[in-house]
């Protein structure tokens, strides 16, 4: 009998071990990180942080080639200065969730990965080097994209507005809205490589290069009001939905069998002993 106590105190002692084995294990992913990039004057460079308060000493900022972007991410960029010439922003390959540019009086060139939403705030003028998923472009912009666009949204508030936009790429659907006087037009789709051409607020593109309607899907959802504020509007994402789950196993069963094997033996070696 006493070797049956140790033998079970041993059973009880292994099941101990692997109850944390029956908990299931929950994978998540990194939260997007916000950062502010603006161009320094001083320096005659990029510099970044993460949070929205003011750049008040350059050197206190990392160098942006340094900058640990990761899929997902946010960043808005700034340019209050005239430069000689024009700055260049290299952002690396990752995936952005959403990219906005603020008031420039200098043409930016921005270099990225792919970006989900693409911000392009009046006053702004720049090349954005990365394909975009949505573009929103508001009021009086100056811009081109250098690769495709899926959905791009001109945004006016007033009938004079005057922006200039140009795709090398291709586009899935162009809109223009303007809110103040409740417009709602052009609506076209599937324009051809390094076609698309608005200027002074008036598309340029000949018609055998886009069409009326489109070829799959539903109707575009009318964009968001223009934006108040420069920084830009984080909406979280389905990133937790695309990570792998980590799989989960149930030790119990088997420390069941386990534990009745080890009695069930013990029992039939006593017997056997008490013979």
């Amino acid at each position: 009998m006493k070797k049956m106590k140790n033998m079970i105190t041993m059973l009880a002692a292994t099941a101990l071990l692997l109850a944390p084995l029956n908990v299931p294990l929950k994978a998540s992913a990194a939260e997007p990180v916000t950062y502010t990039v603006k161009y320094m004057e001083d320096t005659k460079d990029w510099r970044y942080r993460t949070d929205s308060s003011e750049f008040e000493d350059p050197n206190y900022y990392r160098e942006v080639d340094v900058i640990p972007l990761k899929d997902g991410d946010i960043v808005a960029v700034y340019c209050d200065v005239t430069t000689d010439e024009d700055p260049k922003l290299d952002l690396g390959n990752a995936r952005l969730s959403n990219l906005t540019v603020t008031q420039s009086p200098s043409f930016l060139i921005i270099q990225s990965g792919d970006i989900d939403e693409c911000f392009l705030l009046s006053g702004s003028s720049c090349s954005i080097n990365g394909n975009v998923s949505t573009a929103y472009v508001y009021e009086k912009s100056f811009c081109n994209f250098n690769k495709n666009v899926k959905d791009l949204r001109f945004i006016s508030g007033d009938e004079e507005t005057h922006s200039n936009i140009g795709c090398s790429g291709t586009v899935g659907h162009f809109s223009h809205i303007d809110f103040e006087n409740n417009i709602y037009d052009y609506n076209l789709y599937n324009f051809a490589a390094n076609t698309f051409s608005l200027q002074d607020g008036i598309l340029q593109t000949a018609e055998e290069h886009y069409s009326q309607t489109p070829t799959q899907g539903t109707a575009p959802v009318t964009p968001p009001a223009p934006q108040q504020t420069s920084q830009p509007s984080s909406t979280p994402s389905d990133e937790y939905d695309s990570v792998p789950k980590t799989g989960q196993r149930n030790f119990t069963p088997w420390l069941l069998v386990l534990g009745t094997a080890c009695v069930a033996g013990c029992v039939l070696f006593s017997r056997k002993k008490a013979h």
